[in-house]
């Protein structure tokens, strides 16, 4: 069956985790009230009907289990069914529901919004309302407009933009009447329905009145989401998701995708399992794994501000890096003289907390997830040689590249760093001063979805980095051992380069974001002789005096919704501080294994390094 990432897990058949931002301006929804037909109808045509329309072995639905609005709301109360239009989750739809009036029973969805609002129904600011619309009206055109091929595909035509202007006007409809989020669904590539597929003439047809229809509909909400600014109208791409799905069903757990499984035996007397291996329940109506693929994407579309928290990765572990790296040589500034070649190993990881609600109304509860998780491997070289009796001069250059993590989001990182410096002696005090610089490549990259198969995912994301800094301190002896305590004043910087992801469905064009702090370090540095080994050690602390973790700013791609800027909270404390060292001499070379690590508060970074050493 489809296929759910950890975060988005199916208790059962009725709960899909959803992931919202943790803080006073969390995503959390409070209910959903759906408009349509049968892709959305929880059971209404079957009570209008007295239980005869859709019969078994339809679940009271026209699939197999629930629809996609119960995956992602829970228990809804029905048309006929409701007690509250203010309270709890409302389900309008109706099988066979059109988007106007040409009909009266089932009720179209003019009718539908019209019975909400005329019995006191509402939308609240954390309300969802949704409209998936359209298909009942190309459905029934179609028979006449095939009579007479010569016309039929602008017939077809005239009556998918009256149906994608009719959709538009009930979102308009919505949005006055108080509606905040609207969820509006294109749709899927009808003419790759089992009821179509089988006439090439048909699909054809239908392919094509579907392609008219998602157009105009994509054209009348950006001019209504143009005109309501305080409205956001999220547009969910059913067309290509389905295509996708179609065009390679294992990667979604699916193994047919082509027939109805009512058509097939062993498929509609086999166990839901069995069922849920098809696509498609009926001609046109998707199984329960076709619905938990749109509960999931209709998430991932409504919850993308927090679903891409994990980018924030691309500039936080870049900013990390940068002050690892500064800090490095600020270390060996207030050392000895002398040029080193080392390999290094790096790693670091941040935690993050990231609220999940079980479904739309649910109560949110946190959990610990990555801001970033990465483990490098590289080298470094360079030196610290006197410019003169009373200064020396400093530089290293370090590559890195490795597997990095974070919420949702994995890539492979690739940092070149150049860090320099210069220190003035006195007879034990001194002063040094400190810039560096890094680019950043992230190869790779790739964000996961809800449902997996979907990803949003680019070659290569840049990310460019810089620091300064000041330090001082002094070097006294004690028993044939140098203690060197020292503080430091430092400003690191960091920015991913915007970008925009690749991908079949809910992919983000996202800004620039920058990660800066201003931060204070106290250290205490000792080093001495035990026998033939030379041994140093540090401990200290180091604080962020003032930061700004600049906010994940994003928009979906060819979509009406609206940007988002997603606080990404406090830039993260180094905390404590620890190094320990030691050292021999081999043919000429000091070779030195060291470690040096920083433990905050949600956060770690280590560096092991192995490096060889020659005095001036």
């Amino acid at each position: 069956m489809t296929k759910f990432r950890s975060l988005a897990l199916f208790a059962g058949t009725a709960l899909l985790p959803l992931v919202l931002a943790a803080g006073a301006h969390a995503q959390s929804y409070s209910r959903l009230i759906s408009f349509g037909d049968s892709l959305s109808d929880n059971g209404n045509l079957y009570t209008a009907t007295g239980g005869t329309t859709p019969p078994a072995p339809y679940n009271r639905r026209f699939t197999n289990d629930l629809v996609w609005a119960e995956y992602l709301s829970g228990t809804m109360q029905g048309f006929f069914t409701a007690t509250s239009y203010t309270t709890g989750n409302y389900n309008a739809a109706f099988g066979g529901a059109r988007s106007d009036t040409v009909v009266a029973s089932p009720p179209g969805t003019p009718v539908q919004i019209a019975a909400y609002l005329g019995n006191g129904g509402t939308f609240g600011a954390n309300d969802v309302a949704s409209i998936w619309a359209g298909a009942n009206d190309i459905f029934q055109a179609l028979p006449g407009a095939s009579l007479n091929p010569l016309t039929a595909s602008t017939v077809m035509g005239g009556v998918a933009t009256t149906a994608a202007g009719n959709v538009t006007t009930q979102v308009n409809q919505l949005a006055t009447a108080g509606a905040k989020t609207i969820v509006v669904m294109n749709l899927p590539d009808l003419g790759r329905t089992p009821q179509f597929s089988v006439d090439p003439s048909a699909s054809a047809l239908t392919s094509l009145t579907t392609t008219i229809f998602n157009s105009a509909l994509n054209t009348g909400l950006g001019t209504a989401a143009a005109a309501r600014a305080d409205t956001n109208i999220v547009q969910v791409d059913m067309y290509s998701a389905f295509n996708a799905v179609i065009s390679n069903p294992a990667r979604f757990g699916l193994t047919d995708v082509t027939r109805a499984c009512v058509n097939v035996t062993a498929c509609v007397t086999g166990s839901q399992d069995v069922r849920n291996a098809n696509l498609f329940w009926d001609g046109v109506h998707p199984t329960a794994a076709g619905h938990k693929l749109v509960a999931g994407l209709t998430a991932q579309y409504l919850y993308s501000p927090t679903l891409t928290q994990g980018v924030g990765m691309l500039a936080d572990q870049s900013y990390e890096l940068r002050r690892s790296n500064a800090n490095d040589l600020a270390g060996r500034m207030a050392g000895s003289h002398g040029y080193f070649v080392e390999v290094v190993g790096a790693q670091g990881s941040r935690d993050k907390d990231i609220a999940l609600q079980g479904q739309i109304g649910t109560t949110a509860t946190l959990t610990s997830q990555k801001a970033y998780d990465y483990s490098l491997g590289g080298f470094r070289a360079g030196a610290v040689a006197p410019m003169g009796e009373n200064t020396s001069f400093g530089i290293a250059a370090t590559a890195l590249t490795g597997d990095a993590k974070a919420f949702m989001v994995e890539a492979r990182p690739t940092d070149i760093s150049v860090d320099a410096g210069i220190t003035w002696h006195g007879d034990k005090l001194f002063l040094s001063a400190m810039a560096g610089f890094g680019l950043g490549s992230y190869g790779e990259y790739k964000r996961g979805m809800l449902v997996q198969g979907f990803d949003g995912h680019r070659n290569q994301i840049e990310s460019q980095s810089w620091s300064g800094g000041l330090q001082t301190g002094w070097t006294s002896e004690m028993g044939g051992w140098s203690m060197t305590p020292l503080a430091r004043v430092s400003y690191n910087s960091a920015t991913m380069s915007g970008f925009s992801e690749m991908g079949d469905v809910a992919t983000v064009r996202f800004e620039d974001r920058t990660v800066s702090a201003t931060s204070g370090a106290v250290e205490l540095h000792t080093s001495g002789k035990v026998g033939a080994l030379a041994i140093n050690g540090l401990v200290g602390y180091e604080a962020v005096l003032s930061g700004d973790q600049g906010e994940l700013r994003g928009k979906l791609l060819n979509n009406t919704a609206r940007a988002f800027a997603t606080d990404m909270g406090e830039v993260g404390t180094p905390g404590l501080l620890v190094g320990l060292g030691v050292a021999t001499d081999l043919g000429g070379f000091k070779v030195r294994a060291q470690y040096s690590g920083n433990f905050g508060d949600n956060q770690t970074g280590q560096q092991g390094m192995i490096s060889f050493n020659k005095a001036f």
